[in-house]
């Protein structure tokens, strides 16, 4: 039997590795066990994965202020994530402690499947949370009114569906209706979409290419709109309050507390929405909270007659939020919009998923590249050491950063998370 060795694409977690051409070969046979500190550290990344997020689904289960529209978006991610850890790793690590894969043909074809289809559900759901904050941004007041407990739960349950729709149908479906006979070097069976560049250029653009433009994009365009149109706005509202003090000043006009707080109310109008978008970027509220302490608040038990005209303005920026909010919606009666807080918590954790996706995914993407433009230097590297297994697993480790990002953007899960941990009542 001829045996050949040749470099080929293969994406079963959108990598390049060395392939065996075998003429009528199954996976071949595992070594006996032989324990490493590769294997130990392995496991022990895994057991990680599944504690993290296990502390995640378990604050979301014992404090009900967490059961948030934006966190059953988490809640799906971390089901995800918990299954990597709780499943791909432990069983992808076998190949290390047993130097091939031990279980057969028909088990590497349904792991392949199983094991793209869950990465796919956590890269959509960090997709879906980009999608959402986008339309909370540009359209606040439909996004307010249509978002619900149960649509959330219908898009995270189309995430499973479609992801595993796909996935299945590419790596275990059609290597069952056509089987090909090839192994990879560590004893995977070799799916039928890395035959050929061109699948598995477009699988790894659906791994990773489309969701990273989608999520990049639209986080560059929330981060403007928010920052540009919340500027715009506030110096208009400012500039107006100031022409309008000047006007005040020169007709000698008085002003009752009644016409004051009337006036006021109105002028909020115009520079909420500024107000609200400003503070919604990450890091911005610690500036109000300074704020309140060394301002004044507008006195309406001493106004008179002939009281003068009173700068309401450094009284009212520093106090937007609730009170400003009820205070539009009773004048105005205008429709309800997500909350200064609500919309800054779910900003900064979209920033954190991001970030971690891009950093994690990222040598993969590295790899792909060098190996299609670069290949004498990929070989050479790979030759020093096995740059496609730290990639796969630098990539799994998404699966493990995932619940620090969300206890690091949301203090409530992390103060949940400490009570759980010392056994506290919550």
């Amino acid at each position: 039997m001829e045996t050949f060795n040749a470099s080929i694409w293969t994406t079963d977690s959108t990598e390049v590795i060395d392939v065996f051409y075998e003429t009528d070969t199954t996976p071949k046979e595992a070594n006996r066990p032989v324990f490493s500190a590769t294997f130990l550290i392995l496991v022990l990344l895994a057991a990680s994965t599944v504690l993290t997020n296990s502390l995640i689904l378990a604050a979301f289960y014992v404090e009900r202020k967490l059961r948030t529209y934006t966190n059953y978006f988490i809640l799906n991610m971390t089901i995800a994530d918990f299954a990597v850890g709780f499943l791909c790793m432990p069983i992808r690590s076998m190949i290390h402690l047993f130097d091939g894969w031990p279980f057969g043909k028909v088990a590497s074809i349904f792991f392949m499947g199983f094991q793209n289809s869950i990465l796919g559900v956590s890269v959509c759901g960090v997709v879906t949370i980009c999608i959402d904050r986008y339309i909370a941004t540009f359209y606040p007041i439909q996004h307010y009114q249509k978002k619900s407990i149960r649509k959330a739960t219908a898009v995270n349950v189309f995430t499973w569906v479609s992801s595993f729709g796909l996935w299945m149908m590419m790596s275990t479906a059609w290597d069952f209706i056509q089987p090909n006979n090839l192994v990879t070097s560590s004893g995977f069976s070799r799916p039928n979409y890395s035959l050929t560049y061109t699948s598995s250029l477009f699988m790894f653009a659906l791994r990773f290419g489309l969701p990273f433009v989608i999520m990049t994009g639209l986080y560059i365009r929330i981060y403007f709109r928010v920052k540009n149109i919340g500027s715009k706005h506030l110096m208009k509202f400012m500039k107006k309050r100031k022409t309008n003090e000047k006007e005040s000043s020169v007709t000698g006009s008085v002003c009752t507390d009644e016409q004051s707080s009337t006036a006021t109310e109105v002028s909020l109008e115009e520079g909420l929405t500024a107000i609200d978008q400003i503070f919604a970027l990450p890091g911005m509220s610690n500036n109000v909270e300074k704020s309140e302490s060394s301002r004044g608040i507008i006195d309406n038990d001493k106004g008179t007659e002939d009281a003068k005209p009173r700068n309401v303005l450094p009284a009212v920026v520093p106090r937007v939020g609730k009170r400003l909010a009820a205070s539009k919606n009773q004048i105005l009666n205008k429709p309800q919009r997500e909350s200064r807080a609500e919309g800054q918590k779910a900003m900064r954790t979209l920033t954190f998923i991001v970030f971690v996706f891009i950093v994690t995914w990222l040598p993969t993407a590295v790899t792909v590249t060098m190996y299609a433009f670069f290949p004498e230097f990929y070989h050479y590297i790979k030759n020093k050491v096995r740059l496609s297994e730290i990639t796969r697993w630098v990539a799994f480790s998404n699966s493990l950063v995932n619940p620090m990002a969300y206890a690091m953007a949301q203090p409530l899960f992390r103060h949940t998370i400490v009570k759980i941990i010392r056994r506290q009542k919550i």
